[in-house]
């Protein structure tokens, strides 16, 4: 009580010395909230059998578990192990019940952080299930042991362990815990792929079963990845979520540790008071409720605080507090019975690992001992057939000659036949040459004199600068093309700044409002050059259409990435044609010919009078768009 006392007025002193502010929604709470049930309560003391005495018991522990109120769980598996010594029934019937109270004795130690404690009942549920030989009970006790082994910093021996279990169980819900724990365990280690993988696996199960807890406690997992990957302000929500959640349905340790991650951020964004407020509440909750692992935890995030923030008195005092804390932890736990059981558990373990491992030995000298007396069996009818395969061996060794000879005589003829396929493939491609070359000179250079075509037409009395620069462009893409490279632009400058230059040239006279936006543009700049060439091409079939046959006053041209795939949508308030009465022009068809080689799809949207819509999309696979 005194320690309470002491808690709320050192947390109250320090929440005054901050200004009047609500923008944390953290409540701390003067006294437990949790109040058991009547009815849970009356049916613990109306009980007088043994077995209702027991599932009294048994509704109360969960209740508390689930509501994060450890000592309350203690006590009443505490009591009932008490009314068991005290009762006169059968040894089997006593472990099934003190097995279960055991292992609700070890969460709750587990959850307070006391480490030690939980290991021993843990150790003692397991040695419960070898007496009642039952392995659910074994899994579910060796499973506990692993998550101590992973809170004292046993990674190793707790992977071991977990691994060991999830081959031996067949409890799906005991596997997805584990799952759970392992993504823990591997967030612990900053192994953030392989922990997120674990997480949603375990989400799902938690979801699908109703387990709004352990969802809970996923989620908030999966929230502290965002938190690590500098994900703040999503991290922030999802954290402020779960809190709520947590609070509603009375899972106060869920709540005392979203309202810890939740100061954490706030110190992170240096909203110091904020933040201070919040652990302030946290670390008062976690008092309140007995949980020293929380304390822990919101002490030595509020010494940080302070230290940032220069306010080293009250960093010095946290410090104290936290070796108080940590003494506190040490003194409730019997570290030397725990030693005893831990080495009388690893000992039997090795025992029983040597018994099979003798065993295995043995199996393996019975069966060689089998072997050889077979094989002396078969050797003497095996010499014998032996005999008769060499004769045969000796036929088949002619036989073979004779085929060998005519095989040569078919790759003789096989060789000549492909010769002529060679032959024939290489006319086919020299015409496939010309027809791709009969492409580029169709979609590059009539694109560029269609624009010139166009400023020579409107602009016959100024400056011919821009059109000199076309032509010298056009110059440069014959030559890029004799050579078969791709234009020496697409290797100095940016691809979107490519198509704004294009564009820019293409209205010299300014007549066309033309509209370009691309996004990203990082990602459209490192797109494949194969990619990015057939894509100007196209860009440039487009505005020589819409310059030739639309009249359009306006265009505009978008390149954006949805959903891996790279959409360009080409859009003019031209005059419109009927896409199912008109035929596909040359140039629409050299557009799909160049989206075949990336599985692009077009799509044309036009009506009379309403303009034209290209829509085009290229799914990125390759991995060289995928970078």
């Amino acid at each position: 009580m005194k320690k309470a006392l002491f808690v709320l007025g050192f947390v109250g002193a320090l929440l005054l010395t901050l200004p009047a502010q609500e923008i944390t929604s953290m409540s701390a709470y003067a006294v437990n909230p949790v109040r058991t049930p009547d009815a849970l309560l009356n049916n613990w003391r109306r009980a007088k059998t043994i077995e209702d005495q027991f599932k009294a018991a048994a509704d109360l522990i969960r209740f508390h578990e689930a509501s994060g109120t450890t000592d309350s769980v203690l006590f009443y598996a505490a009591a009932m192990q008490s009314t068991l010594q005290q009762k006169n029934i059968n040894t089997a019937q006593k472990l099934k019940y003190t097995s279960s109270l055991d292992y609700s004795m070890a969460k709750a130690y587990q959850d307070q952080g006391l480490y030690d404690e939980a290991l021993r009942y843990y150790l003692r549920g397991i040695n419960d299930g070898e007496q009642l030989k039952d392995p659910s009970i074994i899994d579910r006790n060796q499973f506990g042991q692993a998550t101590v082994y992973y809170l004292r910093g046993e990674n190793k021996e707790a992977i071991r362990l977990y691994n060991q279990v999830l081959y031996s169980s067949r409890d799906s819900n005991l596997v997805h815990l584990i799952h759970k724990q392992l993504g823990i365990l591997y967030l612990a280690q900053q192994e953030l792929p392989k922990a997120k993988g674990y997480f949603t696996e375990a989400l799902g199960y938690f979801r699908q079963t109703g387990q709004l807890k352990n969802e809970l406690e996923t989620r908030l997992n999966l929230a502290f990845i965002m938190e690590l990957e500098h994900q703040l302000d999503t991290a922030y929500s999802a954290f402020a979520a779960i809190k709520d959640e947590a609070q509603a349905s009375q899972f106060y340790d869920l709540y005392i540790k979203a309202g810890q991650h939740i100061g954490d951020i706030l110190f992170a964004k240096k909203d110091y008071e904020n933040a201070q407020i919040t652990l302030s509440m946290v670390y008062m909750n976690a008092v309140q409720w007995g949980d020293l692992e929380a304390q822990r935890r919101a002490i030595r995030s509020l010494e940080k605080l302070y230290v940032a923030q220069g306010d080293y008195k009250n960093a010095y005092a946290l410090g104290t507090q936290y070796i108080g804390v940590m003494n506190d932890i040490t003194s409730r736990q019997n570290k030397k019975e725990v030693n005893e059981l831990e080495i009388r558990y690893n000992t039997a373990r090795k025992e029983k690992e040597l018994l099979q491992k003798e065993n295995q030995l043995q199996h393996q000298r019975t069966v060689k001992y089998g072997l050889l007396i077979g094989f002396i069996a078969v050797l003497l009818p095996v010499i014998g057939l032996l005999y008769m395969y060499y004769q045969k061996l000796q036929t088949q060794s002619r036989l073979n000659a004779s085929r060998e000879e005519a095989n040569r005589q078919k790759i003789t003829a096989m060789l000549k036949e492909k010769e002529l396929e060679v032959l024939k493939a290489s006319v086919e491609g020299e015409e496939n040459e010309r027809r791709r070359i009969s492409k580029e000179l169709h979609d590059s250079i009539g694109g560029n004199l269609a624009a010139i075509k166009m400023q020579l037409f409107n602009k016959q009395n100024e400056k011919l600068d821009a059109i000199v620069h076309q032509i010298d462009a056009t110059y440069q893409q014959v030559r890029d093309l004799s050579h078969n490279l791709a234009p020496k632009s697409f290797h100095n400058t940016a691809f979107t700044e490519l198509i704004r230059a294009y564009l820019q040239r293409f209205n010299t006279g300014g007549k066309q409002e033309l509209r370009f936006q691309a996004y990203p543009e990082a990602v459209m700049n490192d797109m494949d050059l194969d990619l990015k060439v057939e894509l100007y091409k196209i860009i440039q079939e487009l505005m020589t259409n819409a310059q030739k046959y639309a009249q359009a006053s306006a265009i505009e041209l978008q390149l954006t990435l949805v959903d891996h795939a790279l959409k360009l949508i080409f859009e003019d308030n031209g005059r419109g044609f009927p896409t199912d009465k008109t035929p596909p022009g040359i140039g629409l068809q050299n557009i799909r010919e160049r989206l075949k080689s990336f599985n692009g799809t077009l799509s044309i949207d036009s009506f009379p009078g309403r303009g034209t819509v290209v829509d085009i999309e290229i799914p990125l696979n390759r991995k060289s768009d995928e970078t």
